[in-house]
């Protein structure tokens, strides 16, 4: 498993609706929703965390298993990553 730290980008705000969470990017408008997995992962990348951390918190909170947790983590945060989101320290 990678040690590397990941943290959420400054750039974009956002409030819950319902069991999702909306965002908006501040320089561009842009907005997307996250559902309630990406929500918690968004939340929890108010510090810097591992993936392995990440996993370990929804596995706590949701039921899933953890090959599924770790591919869907793994997934998010790439995505994340390309929406600029989030990215690795």
């Amino acid at each position: 498993m990678s040690d590397t730290m990941w943290q959420r980008s400054s750039d974009w705000v956002g409030t819950a609706v319902d069991d999702s969470f909306v965002m908006i990017h501040l320089a561009t408008g842009t907005y997307l929703t996250l559902n309630r997995t990406a929500s918690a992962v968004w939340a929890a990348l108010e510090t810097p965390q591992t993936q392995e951390s990440l996993e370990e918190g929804l596995l706590r909170r949701f039921e899933v298993s953890t090959e599924q947790c770790r591919t869907a983590v793994g997934d998010l945060l790439e995505r994340m990553r390309d929406l600029q989101i989030a990215a690795p320290l």
